[in-house]
């Protein structure tokens, strides 16, 4: 196996690892505090957990398949793997796009603030705009951008997994 494999697999098992940490917590079996008015829902932390869990699960399932850095895997995979492989691929950005459309549209207030510069010398202020408005509309943004590409990903494994079918002389056409 490359040493560029090696270096994917340990990337994916820190993401997998990140991802694990507020996923058991979310789900009562890691022990947290208990919720505050104001704070997220539990789904929220499952959601983030689960997208870097599968993310990491994604570059691993990939590099010990024999895939390439392009996401793609090797036609001669097994059809089971590829299946599970697309689901993993479609669930990462429809995660990621309730997400954010949670911060854009859920209930309750948001705070947001602005950082500008590097290093010792960023500031940060507030966000203006009553209730965090400017923010919902960034995230609100975003958001369709992350649900576009989420349909897009759907469309992409889609023709992956199902490919076009070649009509010719079936139907008489030469």
């Amino acid at each position: 196996m490359a040493a560029g494999n090696w270096i994917r697999i340990a990337f994916g098992f820190v993401s997998a690892a990140i991802g694990t940490l507020p996923l058991l917590a979310a789900l009562g079996i890691l022990p947290s505090r208990p919720p505050h008015a104001g704070d997220a829902p539990a789904w929220v932390a499952a959601a983030i957990g689960l997208a870097f869990f599968l993310g990491g699960l994604f570059m691993i399932v990939n590099s010990l398949a024999g895939g390439d850095s392009s996401g793609e895997l090797p036609a001669t995979a097994p059809p089971a793997l590829r299946a599970f492989y697309v689901l993993i691929g479609i669930a990462i950005p429809v995660l990621l796009a309730s997400l954010l459309s949670w911060v854009a549209f859920g209930p309750g207030e948001r705070h947001f603030s602005v950082s500008v510069g590097s290093g010792g010398s960023a500031i940060s202020m507030p966000a203006s705009g009553g209730s965090g408005i400017a923010g919902r509309i960034a995230f609100g943004f975003g958001a369709l951008l992350a649900w576009l590409f989420a349909g897009r990903a759907v469309l992409f494994m889609a023709r992956l997994r199902f490919p076009k079918k070649e009509y010719g002389s079936e139907y008489g056409d030469s």
